[in-house]
């Protein structure tokens, strides 16, 4: 007869297996010894018994097929199997006499009835021990997301913290995706056209290697970035600390999808997807003519007669830093304006107190909303469906108010830390033109993005500009403001 053994452990790290594979060949070795027979083959496998497939275990299968008359020596009936097709495989082979006998280490299996009547329930006992396990475990995982936290190995740009199971930024890489999405964003970049952009700056995976094109989608599409965890189709707030703000994730997003198209950019043009026609709402393209770029309407829905109307970039240039006059306050009226509220301030530090029971308030309403929507569902008052798409909501509210708490609490009492935030807004906005003019290409890009959503021409004339918030509130003001007023807004 062929003496085999087959020693198995799961795919679970070494700590956490009751017998490992050395140990379990030793003992069975040592059993073979006392017995007075001899081990003749190994096999040997780390994969789990709850699925059929394993690899290895088919081989021995297929070699006691062969043999005939084998001994299959292991150490418990469910380092065999722990699922039905392969107990089953075990059984036959057992009652065709290809197995004559099951030696484990405490029990020898023939093939008579009460010997397999029990091998059926020590299989199905393990069977039963996987399928707890299993639930348990999506039991913990479903628990940890409802506390905020993250069950699995944590995705690219963060770390998991093995000393209290929570996840920190990776400094390096965390970076490189928030400039991913700011630059995906803009709609002037392809995805292949990001990923090597990037590349050439460093962008690389924990092992050094390239970022592929298809895991920069993956990033890209990813609500986790902004504080959001999606689990089986469900959403949950995280903990964790957001990359990016909602509002850089929906931009993105807006590309990725097509609302916002990208196409690939084989040449440079600082003023690309910044410029729309006003007649018919398509992008205004660029393309170079005798040395020199030239922007015109795409003419994407074929009824626009704009796109035969060419711009320089030159003639372009003078537009954008005309536009930038809207947002210029005299720096020393911004000067005066805020050492006047900054006074004023100094005499009300209850502002931050009473912003934030107010967010406090509203995330209380927002978790008992929740709590409601939940006990409705399970009393299945509302359909899936429904149940999804309203707690999709509250989540997206209460990671929004989150957010809005943090901000807050950063800012020393009174608002002083957002004081200076303002004043300097005020400042970006008085150098922006002067800065823009002495840009190269690049850096012009740079300053549209920080200030501009998008400038509409109808034909060859600026019929409205529109700035990103708050250069939206500074230029909204009116050009002859008096400083009362200033102070005021």
């Amino acid at each position: 007869m062929k003496y085999i053994l087959y020693a198995r452990k799961s795919t679970e790290q070494e700590e956490r297996q009751a017998m490992s594979i050395p140990a379990q060949i030793n003992e069975l070795s040592r059993m073979g010894e006392k017995l007075g027979f001899q081990i003749d083959k190994v096999y040997q496998e780390s994969m789990s018994a709850k699925k059929v497939g394993r690899p290895i275990f088919n081989e021995m299968l297929a070699y006691i097929e062969k043999q005939k008359d084998c001994v299959v020596v292991a150490w418990k009936p469910d380092r065999l199997s722990r699922n039905i097709v392969d107990a089953g495989m075990i059984i036959n082979l057992l009652e065709n006499g290809n197995i004559k006998e099951i030696r484990t280490i405490d029990k020898v299996i023939t093939d008579n009835p009460i010997d397999k009547f029990m091998l059926v329930i020590d299989f199905g006992v393990g069977k039963k021990y996987s399928d707890d396990l299993s639930v348990n475990v999506k039991r913990g995982n479903r628990a940890k997301l409802e506390s905020g936290g993250w069950p699995s190995s944590a995705p690219f740009g963060y770390l998991n913290n093995k000393a209290d199971k929570t996840l920190s930024l990776d400094p390096p890489r965390a970076s490189f995706v928030k400039k991913l999405f700011e630059l995906y964003a803009t709609g002037g970049y392809s995805l292949k056209d990001v990923t090597n952009l990037l590349y050439e700056q460093g962008f690389r995976t924990r092992g050094g290697f390239k970022v592929c094109k298809s895991k920069v989608h993956t990033i890209l599409s990813n609500p986790f970035y902004y504080g959001i965890m999606v689990k089986d189709g469900k959403y949950y707030p995280g903990r964790h600390e957001p990359v990016i703000s909602k509002e850089l994730f929906d931009n993105a997003q807006n590309v990725l999808f097509g609302k916002t198209h990208s196409k690939k950019q084989k040449l440079f043009f600082p003023y690309r997807g910044f410029l729309r026609c006003q007649s018919c709402g398509c992008a205004l393209t660029a393309s170079v003519h005798k040395g020199h770029h030239y922007y015109y309407c795409t003419n994407g829905k074929g009824l626009c007669e704009a796109h035969r109307k060419y711009m320089r970039s030159e003639y372009l240039e003078g537009i954008v830093a005309t536009a930038l006059d809207s947002i210029y306050f005299n720096e020393e009226i911004i000067e005066i304006a805020y050492l006047a509220k900054k006074e004023k301030m100094a005499n009300n530090e209850t502002y931050q107190d009473n912003a934030e029971e107010n967010i406090v308030r509203q995330l209380e309403s927002v978790t008992k909303k929740q709590s409601k929507l939940l006990d409705n569902q399970l009393a299945e008052l509302i359909t899936d469906e429904v149940y999804g798409a309203k707690m999709k909501e509250l989540n997206n509210q209460k990671i929004a108010l989150e957010q809005q708490l943090q901000k807050i609490k950063k800012t020393s009492p009174g608002g002083f830390d957002t004081l200076e935030q303002v004043k300097e807004v005020f400042l970006k906005a008085n150098r922006a033109k002067k800065e823009f003019l002495n840009a190269d290409d690049e850096k012009k890009r740079e300053v549209l993005k920080t200030l501009l959503w998008n400038l509409e021409f109808k034909g060859r004339e600026l019929a409205t500009t529109s700035y990103k918030m708050p250069y939206e509130a500074l230029a909204k003001m009116p050009e002859n403001d008096n400083l009362c007023a200033m102070l005021g807004r």
